[in-house]
């Protein structure tokens, strides 16, 4: 037996209009994000050498997924309407500033490219200062809306 789930592609603009199916694989996929950032952090804290070596990125695959998946949550966002006005304003400038970098992350970890000159290299894309604090403040925006959004419904829920 299968069970099909139907979520709908687009959100009437607030992450409360979304189908209970929809809000899981969110919070599945800022889950996933969460679990990348942790090992990025941990690749961090024991240090790289910033040199010429092609290979230099090697240890930070950890990055390129975390940046992946906010990607997709971004692109929702932005380009579906997953979060109202209101949700989406304190974050919208700090994700259009982030999505081509994100998006950039996600080609590297998807597409095997023909050779290295083709993408950035992480630590082009760290050396910019705000970088990583632009991809932080969008991964932890979008866990606090998911987290609110799972109470009110918990809450909701215990009301009927």
């Amino acid at each position: 037996m299968t069970t099909e789930l139907r979520a709908p592609t687009t959100v009437a603009g607030s992450l409360n209009a979304a189908s209970l199916e929809r809000l899981v694989c969110l919070q599945r996929h800022w889950t996933w994000a969460d679990e990348a950032m942790t090992r990025f952090d941990q690749e961090l804290a024991n240090g790289w050498s910033d040199d010429d070596d092609p290979m230099s990125d090697r240890p930070f695959g950890a990055y390129y997924h975390w940046c992946a998946l906010l990607c997709a949550l971004g692109e929702a966002a932005l380009e579906h309407g997953l979060l109202s006005p209101v949700e989406l304003e304190p974050i919208r400038q700090d994700l259009e500033l982030s999505l081509p970098s994100l998006r950039a992350s996600r080609q590297l970890l998807l597409v095997i490219p023909a050779s290295l000159e083709e993408h950035p290299r992480l630590v082009r894309l760290l050396r910019d200062g705000d970088t990583l604090s632009r991809v932080r403040r969008i991964h932890v925006a979008f866990g606090e809306l998911l987290r609110r959004e799972h109470v009110s419904r918990e809450v909701e829920s215990l009301d009927q």
